[in-house]
C-alpha cells in the first residue's frame, strides 16, 4: 500500500472518530427530558407509526438485541474462514486486519451518524404512550431517542459490509447467497421485534435500517477503491 492510500484511509479513519466523539459529546451535553408521570397521547402520532405502536416487552426487547449480536457474527463468519482456510497465514492476516479495519470503519459512520439523529431528533418512543413503560428507559433518559433505530441501523451496515464483501472480494463463493439471505433475515427481524417490544415505530426501523446500509456500504465502496489501487 503507497503513502497516498495510506494516507486517505487514515483521513476516512480520522472522520470517522470524530464523528463518534461528536455523537458521545452532544448526548452528554443535551438537555435532559424528564418525564413527568403522564402517558403521551398517541393521537399526536401520525397514523401509520400509530398502528404500529406496541406497549414495552423486555424479552423480545433483549431477543432483538441478541439478533444484532448475532449478525456481526455472522459478518465477521466468512472473513475467518477464508483466513483459516488460507495457506498463507501471514498474507491472509494482513487482508483479514484490513477487512475489519473497512468493518469498523463502517460501524463508526453508520453509529455516529443515527446516534447524533437520535439525539437532536428527541422522538418519545412508543412505550410512552401506554401504561407500562420501560423503566430503564426512563431512568437513563432513554424515552426520547426513538427515532432513527440503532439494533436496525446495526444489523443492515452489516448486510451491506457482507454485501459488499461477497460483491467486490468474493463474487464467486458459494457461501454468498445463504449467508446474505441469512443475514437479510436478521435483519428484517430485527426490525419487527424492535416494533413488536413497544422501543420503535414503522418510521425509525426504516429510517435506521436507511442509514445503517446506505453509510456502511458507502463507506465500503470507498475503501475498496483505495483497496484496489494497491493491487
Amino acid at each position: 500500500m503507497s503513502k497516498k492510500q495510506f494516507c486517505s484511509l487514515s483521513v476516512i479513519f480520522i472522520i470517522g472518530c470524530l464523528l463518534m466523539l461528536s455523537a458521545v459529546v452532544f448526548k452528554k451535553y443535551r438537555t435532559k427530558i424528564e418525564w413527568n408521570g403522564e402517558l403521551y397521547n398517541i393521537e399526536n402520532v401520525n397514523p401509520v407509526d400509530a398502528k404500529f405502536a406496541r406497549p414495552y416487552n423486555k424479552s423480545i426487547d433483549d431477543a432483538a438485541t441478541g439478533l444484532v449480536f448475532l449478525s456481526f457474527l455472522v459478518t465477521s463468519l466468512p472473513v475467518l474462514v477464508v483466513f483459516f482456510n488460507s495457506k498463507d497465514k501471514k498474507a491472509a492476516f494482513k487482508t483479514a486486519f484490513y477487512e475489519a479495519f473497512v468493518y469498523i470503519l463502517c460501524l463508526f459512520y453508520s453509529n455516529s451518524i443515527y446516534r447524533i439523529l437520535k439525539t437532536f431528533a428527541g422522538r418519545i418512543r412508543p412505550y410512552m404512550y401506554f401504561s407500562n413503560p420501560s423503566a430503564s428507559g426512563i431512568a437513563d433518559h432513554d424515552f426520547y431517542r426513538s427515532w432513527p433505530s440503532g439494533h436496525s441501523s446495526n444489523v443492515f451496515l452489516s448486510f451491506a459490509f457482507l454485501l459488499g464483501w461477497f460483491m467486490f472480494w468474493h463474487s464467486d463463493s458459494k457461501f454468498k447467497k445463504p449467508l446474505l439471505t441469512f443475514e437479510l433475515l436478521i435483519c428484517v427481524t430485527t426490525m419487527i421485534l424492535r416494533m413488536l417490544s413497544g422501543n420503535h415505530f414503522l418510521t425509525d426501523v426504516l429510517s435506521g435500517a436507511v442509514i445503517g446500509f446506505g453509510f456502511s456500504f458507502a463507506t465500503f465502496k470507498t475503501c475498496n477503491s483505495i483497496y484496489k489501487k494497491s493491487l
